[in-house]
């Protein structure tokens, strides 16, 4: 064999290496709810730039953080409801009713 076919024989051995090593970035973004195709022909042909960009990327499955709500006490909600109450809007019925259910009773 010549040099030619030697060459032509470590052109395909090494496509395939990077074609295998592809599926690296490709696997680590479709987790992250990205296109596994579109990276993992990125990773074929930048696998070293691929691999360090997708440890980079946010994961699209994450849920967003929102503002924190404080969780609001039975004591906080009764007092709201004794303001109802108070002003007329609710009647002592209802504010009873309301007490019974917060409280447990």
């Amino acid at each position: 064999m010549d040099f030619g076919t030697y060459y032509i024989i470590g052109l395909i051995v090494g496509l395939a290496i990077a074609a295998g090593l592809a599926f690296i970035p490709a696997s680590i973004a479709r987790n992250k709810g990205h296109s596994f195709g579109l990276w993992w022909f990125y990773g074929w042909m930048l696998f070293i730039v691929a691999i360090i960009h997708v440890s980079l990327i946010p994961d699209k499955n994450a849920p967003a953080a929102g503002p924190a709500v404080p969780p609001v006490s039975s004591a906080d909600e009764l007092k709201g409801y004794k303001e109802l109450l108070d002003m007329g809007a609710i009647t002592q019925a209802e504010f009873d009713a309301k007490k019974k259910q917060l409280l447990g009773l």
